[in-house]
C-alpha cells in the first residue's frame, strides 16, 4: 500500500464518543496511541421492593408474585452496556429499605421498582430521603408511568442518580426506556442517547382516552420507502405478554381523540435499526 493511502499526518481517526471495540484498539495501536481518555462503563444497581415478591425461580404462595421487574430491568441495563449489580428484593420495611439503598448508592445509578405511589406501604421516597437522596421530581404526565420518582445523592465526592420506578412491569419498562436509558448513554459518553425515534403510518384505528400522553407498546415495520406501526393488544400496565410482540413505543398525544389509519405517529424503537 502506498504511504499515506489510508491515514495521513494530522487526520482524526476516531471521534469523541466512539465505542472502543477490538477494531478501534487495532487502529490505535497502528498509529502508536497507547493511552487515550475514556469514559468508564456506568455502574447500575437494581432493587425490587414489595412484600408480595418472591424470586423468579420460586413458586408463589397466595398473595405473592414472582419478581419479574428485577430481571427485566437488569437485562435492559445490560443491553445499554451498563455494569449491573442486582440487590435482590427488599421487603416493605423502612430499615431494610434503607440498608439496601445505602449499598445501591455506591453505584452511578440506583433503580428501584415499586413503592413510589401513594399507598400505606409505599415507603421508598421516605427511605431515600433518610439516606440523603434529594428528590428532584415525583410523578410525570405520562401513561404508563405516572408515579416515577427521581433524585440525586452526593457521596464521597461523586453523584448517584436514583430512579424509583412504578411496580407495574410495563410502566417500569417504559420509564426505564424514556428516563434511565438516556442517562446511561450520557454517562457512557455516547454521542447518541436514548431510543431512536421514527415516524410511521398507523395501521388501523386507535382510540386515545385520558388526559395524559401515552407511550403504547407497538410493532414497527420498515418496508421499502415507508414505515408502519400497529399498537399491540395491551391489557394495561401489568400485561407483560403484550410486550413480547412489541418492538417500539408508539406515542399518542393527550386528550380524547381517535387516530385514523395512515396518521403519522412518532415511534421510539427498543432496538436501533442497525443493531
Amino acid at each position: 500500500m502506498t504511504r499515506g493511502t489510508s491515514i495521513r499526518r494530522g487526520d482524526q481517526v476516531l471521534q469523541a464518543g466512539t465505542r472502543i471495540r477490538p477494531l478501534e484498539i487495532g487502529l490505535l495501536a497502528e498509529i502508536g496511541q497507547t493511552c487515550i481518555s475514556c469514559v468508564s462503563i456506568p455502574r447500575l444497581a437494581v432493587l425490587s421492593t414489595g412484600n408480595e415478591l418472591v424470586p423468579a425461580g420460586d413458586i408463589p404462595a397466595a398473595g405473592q408474585i414472582r419478581n419479574s421487574n428485577g430481571p427485566m430491568l437488569s437485562a435492559q441495563a445490560r443491553r445499554c452496556q451498563a455494569d449491573v449489580v442486582s440487590l435482590g428484593i427488599a421487603r416493605d420495611d423502612q430499615e431494610e429499605l434503607e440498608q439496601r439503598i445505602a449499598v445501591g448508592l455506591d453505584a452511578d445509578i440506583l433503580v428501584l421498582s415499586g413503592g413510589v405511589s401513594a399507598g400505606v406501604l409505599d415507603l421508598v421516597p421516605a427511605a431515600l430521603a433518610a439516606q440523603g437522596v434529594t428528590e428532584v421530581f415525583h410523578k410525570v404526565d405520562l401513561k404508563p408511568g405516572k408515579p416515577l420518582w427521581y433524585g440525586q445523592a452526593d457521596r464521597h465526592g461523586r453523584r448517584s442518580h436514583v430512579f424509583g420506578l412504578p411496580g407495574n412491569p410495563v410502566s417500569s419498562l417504559v420509564c426505564f426506556e424514556l428516563f434511565v436509558r438516556p442517562l446511561i448513554d450520557r454517562l457512557a459518553g455516547r454521542s447518541r442517547s436514548g431510543m431512536q425515534s421514527r415516524q410511521a403510518q398507523l395501521k388501523g384505528h386507535f382510540q386515545q382516552r385520558g388526559n395524559r400522553p401515552t407511550f403504547h407498546p407497538a410493532y414497527y415495520e420498515h418496508v421499502g420507502q415507508g414505515a408502519s406501526v400497529e399498537p399491540v393488544h395491551w391489557q394495561g400496565s401489568a400485561d407483560q405478554r403484550a410486550l413480547t410482540t412489541a418492538n417500539c413505543l408508539a406515542y399518542f398525544s393527550a386528550g380524547q381523540q381517535e387516530f385514523t389509519p395512515g396518521s403519522a405517529i412518532p415511534v421510539f424503537l427498543f432496538e436501533a435499526e442497525d443493531d
